[in-house]
């Protein structure tokens, strides 16, 4: 009787650690998922050149979908990921062909990312349009952009970037750990200041943040601008982590990749809700999973997206219990 208490107990406080700390939502789920990773294919997946290729995977996702994660809490949406990145990463692929100046081309891919972040703000605040079709809009002129200034062609050998897939004898590449400093001042960001509080305000009620006084679409436009930003990071990002080339499909569907990162990382599409952390964590499931299906035998994309898909659902059920009503 006493060992079925004690085990009711634990079962009891770490039902009550999940529901308590937003962060209990993907890191729990994290951590089970490489148990079974490791349970099911220690020799593959605990494999040094394994983990840093999950590493470098990682990266340009986590970058991506914090991003997207500025939009989602404040209630919106943003469908210009893919683009975006693609984008930022096409524009940095020139300059690097055309110019050898790295630094010049890693600051014109975000100046980019910027850019198309302020725009997708200014449409949302300042016309009033919906962020989800303001966004879908930059989905295609973005994309279309990147068909254009490419003329269609493959742009590869740029081994400059490999000094983000560089590890230094650690297997954990230098990009990665580039990644995780911004989310980490993301972090501080969206916990430390009144600006991540707006933020989280707004998606909450936003109109009780405008009647407190507050600027609602200067911090809706700067959380827009700033992800913008990341995800012109995200695009150089692409280029180091996927060979050292860039097509004009390149990141195409990475919105939804994005987004999946986001409820997977505990940030509920109805706003104002989630971890800091989350998509970070989100995207780092999302990668797991795809890696530990190919080391199982299981290769095709389609099989990979159902169970994707199935962990997506699974995840959007977790953040909506106790909600009377889902739109």
């Amino acid at each position: 009787m006493a060992e079925e208490r004690d085990k009711a107990g634990v079962l009891r406080r770490f039902v009550e650690f999940y529901q308590t700390y937003e962060i209990a939502k993907p890191l729990i789920p994290l951590i089970l998922l490489i148990a079974a990773s490791i349970a099911l294919a220690p020799h593959y997946f605990l494999a040094p050149m394994n983990i840093k290729v999950i590493l470098m995977q990682t990266t340009p996702l986590a970058l991506i979908a914090t991003g997207e994660m500025l939009a989602i809490l404040m209630a919106g949406i943003d469908l210009s990921v893919g683009s975006t990145q693609a984008a930022a990463a096409m524009l940095a692929a020139i300059i690097t062909k055309t110019t050898g100046n790295l630094g010049l081309a890693i600051a014109a891919a975000i100046a980019l990312g910027t850019m198309v972040g302020a725009i997708n703000g200014a449409l949302v605040t300042k016309l009033k349009i919906y962020s989800f079709v303001a966004t879908l809009a930059g989905l295609v002129i973005w994309r279309s952009f990147v068909i254009i200034v490419s003329g269609g062609r493959l742009i590869y050998g740029l081994s400059q970037y490999a000094v983000f897939t560089n590890d230094y004898g650690t297997y954990i590449p230098m990009g990665f750990l580039l990644a995780v400093a911004v989310v980490i001042a993301i972090y501080l960001l969206m916990t430390k200041t009144t600006f991540g509080r707006y933020v989280y305000g707004i998606g909450s009620n936003e109109e009780a943040v405008r009647l407190a006084g507050v600027r609602a679409d200067l911090i809706k436009f700067l959380a827009f601008t700033l992800a913008g930003a990341l995800y012109g990071l995200g695009g150089v990002m692409l280029i180091a982590m996927g060979g050292f080339a860039v097509d004009p499909w390149s990141a195409q569907g990475n919105e939804l990749n994005a987004i999946a990162s986001c409820v997977i990382g505990g940030i509920a599409l109805t706003g104002g809700t989630g971890h800091p952390l989350g998509p970070f964590l989100g995207a780092a499931i999302l990668t797991i999973l795809t890696n530990i299906l190919v080391l199982l035998g299981i290769t095709e994309l389609a099989t990979q997206q159902i169970v994707v898909g199935i962990v997506l659902i699974a995840a959007a059920a977790s953040l909506t219990r106790g909600l009377r009503y889902v739109k």
